[in-house]
C-alpha cells in the first residue's frame, strides 16, 4: 500500500541547497509539478493529498514518490539557513507592516523579511526543480512561473461550503469560520500583490480554476491525475 505522503516528513528538506544570497541555484524540471492556490476553506491540503496518493499507485519500481508541502515551507527554509524556527511568526502569508518589519529588523528580531521571502521563493523552486510534489500557497504558482513542466491550479467554493469546512476543521461556528476565511484570503491577496506584484484571483494565472462546491474533491483529484498523465506521459509510464 502506498504511504500517504506527510507534510511533516517529506524527505525533500534533507537535500536543500540554497545560497545564503537568496539567488537561487539553476534548475531544469525533468518531472512534473503541481502548484495549487486556494481560497480557504476550499479543501487544498485533502485535494493534494488524494492527488498524490493516486499518482504514487502509478509509479514504476524506485521512482520518486510525489509529496505535499504546505505550510513547512517556511519551517524548512529557517532550517537550512540555520535561523531559529520562532521567526516563522514574522512570514505569515501576508506582508506585517513595514513599520513592525522596520523595527524588528533594527532591533534584531528579525533578519531582512525580503530576503527572507526569496529564500522561500528559492525553495519553491528548488522542490519545483525536483519533481514530483504539490505546492501549496505561498504564490507558488508564480514563484514558478517561468519553469517546464508545472500545473496550476486554483481552488474556489462558495461561502457557505467553505465556512462549513473550515467549521469543522477548526471546530468552531460557521460564522466565526466565515470571518476566518475572509480574512485569511484578503491576507492572501496582499501576499501575492506584494512580493509578486500580481493578482491571486486572475484565472489567467492558473492552468485550471476548480470549484469545490460543484466537484467533489475524488472527481477533481482523478481529473487532475488524468492532466498529469496526459501532459507527462513518461513520467506515466
Amino acid at each position: 500500500m502506498t504511504p500517504t505522503p506527510k507534510l511533516e516528513t517529506a524527505q525533500s528538506y534533507l537535500n536543500l541547497h540554497l545560497t545564503r544570497t537568496g539567488r537561487c541555484l539553476p534548475v531544469e524540471p525533468q518531472e512534473p509539478f503541481i502548484t495549487l492556490s486556494r481560497e480557504a476553506g476550499a479543501g487544498a491540503s485533502s485535494l493534494a493529498r488524494l492527488i498524490a496518493n493516486q499518482l504514487n499507485t502509478t509509479l514504476q519500481p524506485g521512482q520518486t514518490l510525489w509529496r505535499v508541502f504546505d505550510g513547512n515551507l517556511v519551517e524548512a527554509m529557517l532550517r537550512d539557513l540555520n535561523y531559529p524556527e520562532h521567526l516563522a511568526r514574522y512570514l505569515p502569508e501576508d506582508s506585517i507592516s513595514e513599520i513592525d518589519a522596520s523595527i524588528g529588523e533594527l532591533v534584531g528580531l528579525h533578519p531582512n523579511l525580503w530576503e527572507l521571502v526569496q529564500h522561500t521563493n528559492c525553495l519553491i523552486r528548488h522542490l519545483a526543480g525536483q519533481g514530483r510534489c504539490i505546492l501549496i500557497g505561498r504564490g507558488a504558482n508564480f514563484a514558478t512561473a517561468a519553469l517546464p513542466h508545472g500545473l496550476h491550479l486554483r481552488l474556489i467554493g462558495n461561502v457557505t461550503d467553505r465556512a462549513s469546512h473550515m467549521a469543522g476543521l477548526c471546530h468552531t461556528t460557521v460564522t466565526k469560520a466565515a470571518d476566518r476565511n475572509a480574512r485569511s484570503d484578503a491576507a492572501r491577496r496582499r501576499y501575492a500583490r506584494t512580493h509578486f506584484d500580481c493578482d491571486i484571483d486572475d484565472p489567467q494565472a492558473y492552468d485550471l480554476v476548480l470549484n469545490t462546491s460543484s466537484m467533489p474533491l475524488p472527481e477533481i483529484a482523478s481529473a487532475v491525475v488524468h492532466l498529469v498523465h496526459a501532459r507527462t506521459p513518461v513520467a506515466a509510464a
